[in-house]
């Protein structure tokens, strides 16, 4: 893992939060930005194409937003269970590097 994709920390909001990594980038993001781009087996198979992408982030929008429970994973990933449904998506900090640089909003 290259040391600008190192999660240092997560400063987690309401509806939001603050991704610090080793390289001194910090992200603001908001959840639904993260669950949007979920790898997981239930999710990824519906962002195959433009269609389904947009289908898919369609109905993420349409839930009502709620605080995700955050468990580190290693050295390497956070796991963010949704009360609205996934639980199974493991977020390696990589993935979040490439979501925060996308969609986040750089501090």
């Amino acid at each position: 893992m290259e040391d600008y994709e190192s999660l240092t920390a997560m400063e987690r909001g309401d509806e939001d939060c603050v991704l610090r990594f080793a390289d001194g980038e910090s992200f603001r993001i908001g959840y639904l930005s993260i669950r949007k781009r979920c790898q997981c087996a239930k999710c990824k198979p519906r962002q195959t194409n433009d269609q389904r992408r947009l289908e898919f982030e369609e109905e993420i929008e349409r839930f009502r937003m709620e605080k995700p429970r955050a468990e580190v994973v290693g050295r390497y990933a956070i796991r963010l269970e949704w009360p609205s449904g996934c639980s199974s998506g493991i977020h390696a900090f990589s993935h979040l590097r490439e979501i925060a640089e996308e969609l986040g909003t750089r501090l």
